[in-house]
């Protein structure tokens, strides 16, 4: 973190004063849905653009609606509720895409019940860290979150943060991954007293691997005038989100 943590102090007031503009807040989690619905359908029009067995259209159809209805949510129950659709009508596509002798019922976390659910929370645990280092860089509390609540010992705004890159770092990996045999079923261990599988030695280094690759792989378009790798891109939406906190009519 570095001994100018505290060189922010206006960035942490100006969280803080969010936390009561229900507003700004809901405009605010919108945008960050909005976007990571947009990687949702993205990721489920690359693969059925590379697969024709993989029929996405009526789904991805709804979820343009849903992103649509977006800027009618006045409430953060209503944004956090089209995520929740869209969310669930999207891992029911990706779990048709995988090949037949793998088992995808579906998101499942706490435990994972499968071994795609299984590379997905450990994807996501990496991504997590990464965009809650991006905070504190950005002079911003992960505690204090917008789409998510603010609360003790989570950083629900790391996970506001976290929304876009989901689809587009983890899930397209973990996919792609699955599609290409290189992550298999006896790559997750079964834990019979946790009632879960999870990702064997061999499973995770396949899995940092690919996801180090894809968080170095350089990308544009994805911000108008950003041009870099997706971890770059992680640095830069948070001192875009610190922008957005600390000053109302940033856009």
């Amino acid at each position: 973190m570095g001994a100018n943590r505290g060189a922010h102090a206006s960035r942490l007031l100006a969280q803080v004063t969010l936390t009561g503009d229900n507003e700004r807040r809901v405009r605010l989690a919108a945008s960050l849905i909005g976007a990571k619905i947009r990687s949702q359908i993205h990721v489920l029009t690359r693969i059925a653009r590379r697969d024709e067995a993989v029929h996405v259209a009526d789904t991805t159809a709804h979820m343009h609606a849903w992103r649509r209805s977006l800027a009618g949510a006045r409430t953060l129950d209503e944004v956090m509720g089209i995520e929740g659709a869209c969310s669930n009508a999207y891992f029911d596509a990706l779990a048709a895409c995988v090949p037949a002798d793998v088992t995808f019922d579906g998101r499942s976390r706490r435990p994972p019940r499968d071994l795609p659910n299984a590379a997905l929370s450990y994807g996501y645990a990496i991504l997590l860290s990464e965009c809650v280092g991006a905070l504190h860089a950005a002079g911003l509390e992960p505690s204090l979150g917008v789409a998510h609540a603010p609360t003790d010992n989570r950083p629900s705004l790391a996970l506001d943060l976290m929304e876009q890159f989901r689809p587009l770092l983890v899930d397209q990996t973990v996919m792609a991954l699955l599609r290409a045999r290189k992550l298999r079923p006896e790559h997750g261990v079964v834990e019979a007293e946790a009632g879960g599988v999870w990702l064997g030695s061999d499973g995770k280094k396949i899995l940092v691997d690919a996801y180090e690759a894809a968080s170095q792989r350089s990308v544009t378009g994805a911000l108008p005038g950003y041009s870099g790798s997706w971890r770059r891109h992680i640095a830069h939406s948070a001192q875009m989100l610190a922008r957005a906190i600390a000053e109302p009519d940033y856009p």
